[in-house]
């Protein structure tokens, strides 16, 4: 572990649960809770989409358990019409606010931010439900790890999403606009780039250093 890592006073908790992925002799430089910029797209390709096949099979009806089939039925119909509207409503928003808010990634699904985007999307391959709006980044001497963000850290272990060797991103050369006081872009060797969200705006400098450092 680094002499001093960078680790937030109130996720003291990320020293530990990053270190659990450490390697033998690998040295942790520091590690903050992030999130993907809001207009960063929420839907994933289906083609693009992690297979899931050992959570698909615990979340499947077995034995006395089929008997809810029916009732889980109804329920997905009853619930639809509400789905699609708020659907519509979230695209509408989010189309809104682009307008204003510019680009906030570039290279598409097949890029090396397309894989950035549908790991933290999609979460780890043995869990269904994935709150993938929390996510965690760790920066080693080797590597940068992509992690979940427990809601309850001191029961929950955060777990190892994705990562992403050293010298294959950076910190984006070109500034975004200045208003948006939270956001920190990370790029990549192929010409794609990601914004990405910091918990609070004074951890935006600690990002910038774990992306940026050598």
């Amino acid at each position: 572990m680094h002499p001093t890592p960078v680790v937030p006073e109130q996720d003291a908790w990320l020293l530990a649960h990053s270190s659990a992925h450490l390697r033998p002799g690998e040295v942790l430089y520091g590690a903050l809770p992030v999130k993907l910029d809001p207009l960063v797209p929420d839907r994933i390709p289906k083609r693009c989409r992690r297979p899931k096949p050992e959570a698909e099979e615990k979340a499947r009806f077995k034995g006395w358990g089929r008997i809810f089939l029916p009732v889980a039925a109804v329920m997905w119909v009853c619930s639809l019409p509400a789905g699609l509207l708020e659907r519509g409503a979230h695209h509408t928003w989010h189309g809104i606010r682009r307008v204003f808010r510019g680009r906030v990634w570039e290279g598409g699904w097949d890029s090396a931010a397309g894989w950035f985007v549908v790991t933290t999307r999609t979460g780890a391959d043995d869990i269904l439900g994935h709150d993938e709006y929390r996510l965690a980044l760790a920066r080693t001497d080797q590597r940068l790890l992509l992690l979940s963000h427990p809601a309850l850290p001191d029961r929950e272990a955060a777990q190892l999403l994705g990562e992403v060797p050293r010298g294959r991103f950076a910190l984006r050369p070109e500034p975004h606009p200045a208003r948006h006081t939270y956001r920190v872009d990370i790029a990549f060797p192929d010409g794609s780039w990601l914004a990405l969200e910091a918990a609070e705006r004074e951890q935006v400098p600690q990002l910038s250093g774990l992306l940026s450092a050598r």
